[in-house]
């Protein structure tokens, strides 16, 4: 077979027309359970590395708790929190989501806050200072498609409420 430069051309517009074909091929939108937890998941990993904008992010303008705080209320104390450097390491665990709507999920997860570098949960209780939350809210999906949490409230955990 000889190559010609047709051929060539050819072969290119068929690679480039399969690459745009997968490019823009619609992908499946995660579920609602799967889309709340990684969002928490991603706004706890943004509250580790202090990066309190894309914290955030997760969270409506509509937001408020149950004590009355609002979006600007939270990222105030968030904001103190992280620049007094006082939180080195984050744990979510215990994530429960539930499906209200297609556009609504609530959820509950545990957050405990330490002062040290371990890596692993076990390790955090050992050598370290510890404050853990509660923490049940609603995520919606908003208009841009991106999901934010509307409400939550907290309710702070007793060490022994860990085990």
């Amino acid at each position: 077979m000889v190559l010609t430069r047709t051929r060539v051309l050819s072969g290119m517009a068929a690679v480039i027309a399969a690459a745009l074909v997968l490019f823009f091929w619609p992908r499946e939108e995660p579920g609602v359970k799967d889309a709340v937890t990684r969002r928490i998941i991603a706004m706890t990993s943004a509250a580790e590395e202090k990066d309190v904008g894309e914290v955030m992010e997760g969270v409506s303008e509509r937001f408020k708790t149950t004590e009355g705080w609002s979006k600007q209320e939270v990222r105030s104390i968030l904001t103190a929190q992280v620049l007094r450097g006082q939180w080195v390491r984050i744990f979510t665990t215990d994530i429960d989501v539930h499906e209200v709507s297609p556009t609504q999920g609530d959820f509950q997860a545990r957050f405990i806050f330490g002062r040290s570098q371990a890596d692993k949960l076990e390790d955090l209780a050992r050598d370290s200072v510890l404050n853990a939350y509660s923490i049940e809210g609603t995520f919606e999906k908003e208009a841009d498609g991106e999901w934010r949490v509307v409400k939550a409230k907290q309710r702070r955990l007793d060490p022994s409420e860990l085990l």
